[in-house]
């Protein structure tokens, strides 16, 4: 009987045979043709029987490799590797004003990113700052990340001339062009362009990354209604025969080159324009997509603490909590935007942030409860107690009474005045901002490879104010 994930995979490929999927880059279409794609004017097309060849190089799993070993962080099964937000080009303040992100929330962004241990992937796109050229931010984004941080790192889908630069400062990190090849120590996020198309800077992007063998999360984000069908089902067919041609091509390009399965989808609100992350049709997409990743053995991605509320509200702790721990009770190997997430991806937090760390520790904790060992039955402290006993002096319960429940550093005591309850909140927010930016320590680079960076970053043009705002950070207590 055929279920409904066969359905989807059999009508993707069906899409796929048929109409295609739109390059919007000659190079690629040429490399796919020489391969034995069919291939009509710039429309690619795939069968069956090259899809699944292809789903069978791809590994199960992989790791990302840090400067640091020690958070070297694996990808795929039932990891749970998280990230940061991304892409946002506005910041919300304490005062719930919004403003353009600049180069100095990056700097601040990554410090954070590194101090704690709830985040396990850095860079990216922590935010788009204003201030900085874009011919040239997506390398000084690189580069910021990887002299604050030793964590692995995500990349920015950009232009070859851009992309290449980036590896060139991965070559210079990672002791070489050949040492940095060897393994994935970037994942670089590119999405389709849907409908059922791919522009030239998502392409080229793959291409690079196919040729230095640095890891790729492949997104077709789409939008019911919008960008793909106003079903759930409909959207997810689309997505995934998006999701299969670029996969494709990068096995084409380099076979076995790390992959996780990103599709999303969420309903258009039709009265903005924009995405409705809290609607139910987006968690059964994820469900579809979840089933489909473990389907193909591919890592799965998730959505992270996401929500559309345009400032931190009850409807941003609400949502946040919703969508992470749906990523959690799902194969999802990875969560991007796990923190500081507001109005759907376009703005970045500080506050929120700190309320998503929270989350990730209650969401981890409710995983960790559901692992029982035989100390837990306790039907020998049940006899001892015994009909009308009590547990509180109990020393079974005061080993544990500071272990078991949550105590949470956000919230403030029951006992505080409702009055004053608001202000305690948001005094605590602001301390545990401050306690995380205090941890921060810069993580030791050589000199000779600080030397190497800084007359790289000099021949490609960035202004020396960018560089010094960087070292700055980096010693700053």
């Amino acid at each position: 009987m055929e279920t409904i994930l066969d359905r989807i995979h059999r009508l993707s490929i069906e899409l796929l045979d048929s109409v295609g999927v739109r390059f919007h880059c000659p190079e690629i279409v040429e490399r796919l043709a020489i391969s034995g794609v069919h291939v009509a004017g710039d429309l690619v097309r795939f069968t069956e029987a090259q899809v699944m060849d292809c789903l069978s190089m791809a590994p199960e799993a992989f790791t990302i490799k840090a400067r640091n070993p020690e958070k070297d962080v694996r990808i795929g099964g039932d990891s749970k590797c998280l990230a940061p937000a991304y892409g946002a080009s506005h910041v919300v303040t304490e005062d719930n004003r919004r403003r353009n992100a600049t180069l100095a929330d990056y700097l601040r962004i990554a410090k954070l990113v590194h101090s704690t241990p709830l985040l396990n992937l850095n860079g990216g796109v922590l935010v788009q700052p204003e201030d900085v050229s874009g011919q040239l931010s997506s390398l000084v984004m690189i580069y910021t990340a990887m002299c604050l941080s030793d964590k692995p790192l995500m990349g920015v889908q950009d232009g070859e001339i851009q992309v290449r630069r980036m590896m060139q400062l991965g070559s210079i990190l990672f002791g070489g062009e050949k040492a940095f090849k060897r393994s994935p120590h970037f994942l670089f996020l590119i999405n389709t362009l849907s409908p059922l198309q791919m522009d030239a800077q998502a392409l080229t992007t793959l291409k690079v990354c196919a040729e230095y063998h640095q890891a790729l999360l492949i997104t077709p984000g789409v939008m019911f209604g919008t960008t793909s069908p106003i079903t759930t089902i409909g959207s997810m067919i689309q997505a995934n025969s998006e999701f299969l041609a670029a996969f494709c091509t990068a096995q084409y390009l380099s076979p076995g080159l790390p992959i996780v399965f990103g599709c999303l989808g969420a309903p258009a609100d039709m009265r903005t324009g924009g995405l409705s992350l809290a609607s139910p049709a987006r968690f059964t997409f994820a469900d579809l997509a979840a089933g489909l990743a473990e389907r193909y053995h591919l890592p799965n991605r998730g959505i992270g603490s996401v929500t559309d509320a345009g400032q931190v509200s009850a409807q941003s702790g609400c949502e946040a909590m919703f969508t992470l721990q749906n990523d959690y009770k799902r194969r999802t190997s990875l969560s991007i935007h796990a923190a500081g997430v507001l109005a759907g991806f376009s703005a970045f937090s500080y506050e929120q942030f700190i309320i998503d760390l929270e989350i990730i520790r209650m969401v981890t904790r409710s995983i960790e409860a559901s692992a029982f060992t035989d100390d837990d039955f306790t039907l020998d402290v049940i006899r001892e107690t015994g009909p009308g006993g009590q547990y509180l002096t109990k020393k079974h319960t005061l080993a544990r009474c500071r272990t078991v429940p949550f105590l949470s550093g956000l919230s403030p005591s029951t006992a505080v005045d409702p009055k004053d309850y608001a202000n305690r909140l948001t005094e605590n927010i602001r301390n545990a901002l401050a306690d995380i930016e205090m941890q921060y320590r810069c993580p030791y680079l050589p000199d000779e490879v600080l030397n190497r960076f800084d007359a790289y970053m000099t021949t490609q043009g960035v202004p020396e104010k960018v560089l010094a705002a960087v070292v700055k950070a980096s010693h700053a207590a």
